[in-house]
């Protein structure tokens, strides 16, 4: 019998659309793009000549280019659509890429407050289409291998968690202009930019905040945003948390510590590599460590946008989608109401 000569239909190429040609989708989004199979560059959008000149000097070569979101999503089919806009812009762009019948891949924090979270949200419900927000930590192999061995049951129950992110901030070397530095584009400032990571992973982690304390605080740029934060949280009645972020750090220990009944989890960012210690306690008193390495680091960037390319061909929605968006957008708006008010604030599971 004769084989079929018939070859397979190729695998369908999704046309992509990225909005804001800044320091994020430069590092992340156009290069995973670029790198998938499955995708094509379609269009891009940035109000700077300057900047869309910079992408095609470092030779991603989008087919179409405009100055104005609006313009491309009326004349592109775009089958998704990168928001990697400064955050006062990133509610209307995702609920008019929604409306076109694209897909989403939402930078962080997906809003500027909870009530336009909640409209992405109703738009993505009304259109049918899928959101992935860009929480890229939950891609790190050292986080990956930490929550395993916490499901696993390697720590026992967690009673504590610290995180700490930091570094010496957007400028210079990183953002491509100051809107980081400015209310009105940016919300917030090193909470809204750093902690909101922290957030998420630790829900990720543990499971959801019950309750959070926080203190913001301008402790060395001249500017009218926060640079450093600090946060206590309580998850339930078993375990806590703690979250320091900020903007001012050239040194010192980044990354995750998670502490259990039986051992603990240290996902070391500085070191590059997670560990899990454990002891055994002797009749005498006496306790003996074991360490053992986990996982080394791998690129939390490369990772997520790897695992958004390949699940564009499924049905299955995008983790982590919209819930964790909102998730964490509580979280910053309770943080800020507790550094203003001094008080504790306590998070309810309502909508």
């Amino acid at each position: 019998m004769k084989k079929s000569t018939k070859s397979k239909s190729p695998r369908k190429k999704y046309q992509v659309g990225v909005v804001g040609g800044g320091a994020i989708a430069q590092a992340l989004h156009i290069p995973g793009y670029a790198a998938s199979p499955h995708c094509e560059l379609a269009a891009i959008v940035d109000p700077s000549p300057a900047r869309l000149k910079e992408i095609r000097s470092k030779g991603w070569a989008f087919r179409s280019e405009y100055q104005d979101y609006r313009k491309m999503l009326a004349a592109e089919k775009l089958d998704v659509v990168s928001v990697c806009t400064p955050n006062k812009f990133h509610a209307e762009v995702a609920i008019a890429a929604l409306e076109s019948g694209a897909d989403l891949l939402l930078e962080k924090p997906v809003a500027m407050n909870l009530k336009e979270a909640r409209a992405i949200e109703r738009a993505a419900a009304k259109s049918g289409r899928r959101v992935m927000v860009g929480f890229s930590h939950r891609f790190n192999s050292m986080n990956i291998a930490a929550k395993k061995a916490i499901e696993s049951g390697k720590i026992g129950n967690p009673f504590m968690i610290r995180v700490r992110f930091a570094h010496t901030g957007p400028m210079a070397g990183w953002a491509k202009s100051d809107w980081f530095f400015r209310p009105t584009l940016a919300g917030g400032g090193a909470l809204m930019d750093m902690a909101v990571h922290a957030f998420d992973i630790v829900q990720w982690l543990i499971g959801p905040v019950t309750s959070i304390y926080a203190q913001t605080a301008t402790l060395r740029h001249n500017i009218p945003l926060d640079d450093n934060v600090v946060a206590v949280l309580e998850f339930g009645k078993s375990c806590l948390g703690y979250i320091e972020c900020g903007w001012t750090s050239p040194a010192g220990f980044v990354g995750i510590e998670i502490m259990g009944d039986h051992g603990a989890i240290c996902c070391d960012y500085s070191k590059g590599y997670a560990t899990l210690t454990t002891q055994k306690s002797t009749a005498a008193g006496t306790g003996k460590s074991r360490v053992t390495k986990l996982s080394v680091n791998s690129s939390s960037w490369s990772g997520e946008m790897k695992y958004f390319t390949e699940t564009l061909a499924t049905k299955k929605p995008f983790v982590p989608g919209l819930d964790a968006g909102l998730a964490t957008q509580k979280l910053i708006e309770g943080a800020y109401k507790s550094a203003k008010t001094g008080r504790k604030v306590t998070l309810s599971s309502a909508r």
